[in-house]
């Protein structure tokens, strides 16, 4: 076949398709349908299918009067990111109230029950992340997870970091340590434009950035550029160079969440410096 020169031909023509492709990254993107089911009903729906190796991602809305069993992948960690209405979280004797934009990591493998009230519609993205046999390991050394039945915050409430490629008005948050969920990690950007987050790369994790109520602005990574409205998930593709852009009148507010390829990979969290947080109108 290789002394044949169509097979060259077509090796040629494949090679440079592949060259003139290489370095452009496509910003893949889904909007959260937002739309009340029915009464006492609840609605799933994947997000950017198999975008992310290991990693899936769907959207739940739960309209009240509703009691909802979350079933836990198994041989999988998952986070939950409340986004917008109220309800109670149920796990073991525990109750946590759920207000808009906090964060659950359930530290077991148990079922936990999710309460809606009548008139109430609840908003939530549930990330899975699949466990390799070196992550189980590692996560035996998480004290945080021997002490209570799942890490729950508010976003608000969680520490304030800055970075050199952010102003220094705006305000970043550490939503998810990296000690609850092996190579993960998440937070918050805040800031009102015009403003920016600078170009940067790394090619040491893969990223998702969630848009939260009132975010308006534009991520691009290398030679694309796509609007990010509130209310939207999208994947930053690995190893582009990547930043994000918010205008006059307008607000950024979003969440990252970061999948290291391995815990070596951590150490970039290093750039986030601890700091005590400014207001953002």
């Amino acid at each position: 076949m290789r002394n044949n020169p169509q097979f060259w031909r077509s090796a040629v023509t494949m090679l440079l398709m592949l060259m003139g492709s290489y370095g452009l990254a496509e910003v893949r993107s889904e909007k959260l349908d937002m739309q009340a089911p029915p009464t006492g009903a609840v609605r799933q729906d994947e997000l950017l299918v198999d975008e992310i190796r290991g990693v899936k991602t769907s959207h739940l809305a739960l309209t009240g009067p509703i009691s909802h069993v979350v079933a836990l992948p198994e041989g999988c960690d998952s986070v939950l990111l409340f986004v917008a209405g109220k309800g109670t979280l149920q796990a073991g004797q525990h109750t946590y109230d759920i207000d808009p934009e906090s964060i659950a990591v359930p530290y077991s493998d148990d079922d936990f029950q999710i309460v809606v009230e009548r008139g109430e519609c609840l908003h939530c993205v549930h990330i899975s992340k699949q466990l390799s046999a070196q992550d189980k390991e590692d996560r035996k050394s998480f004290v945080a997870r021997g002490t209570a039945a799942l890490y729950f915050k508010q976003f608000s409430d969680c520490e304030a970091y800055t970075e050199a490629i952010k102003s220094p008005k705006t305000i970043s948050r550490t939503v998810l340590p990296k000690e609850h969920v092996p190579r993960v990690a998440m937070g918050t950007v805040l800031t009102t434009g015009p403003d920016r987050v600078g170009a940067h790369e790394h090619p040491m994790l893969d990223q998702l950035f969630l848009g939260l109520a009132k975010n308006q602005c534009t991520v691009h990574a290398d030679d694309d550029q796509i609007q990010f409205p509130p209310f939207s998930i999208l994947h930053i593709p690995l190893g582009s160079s990547h930043g994000v852009i918010v205008e006059e009148g307008r607000r950024m507010h979003y969440l990252w969440m970061d999948f290291f390829l391995t815990k070596e990979g951590l150490d970039w969290l290093k750039t986030h410096k601890p700091v005590e947080p400014i207001a953002v109108e």
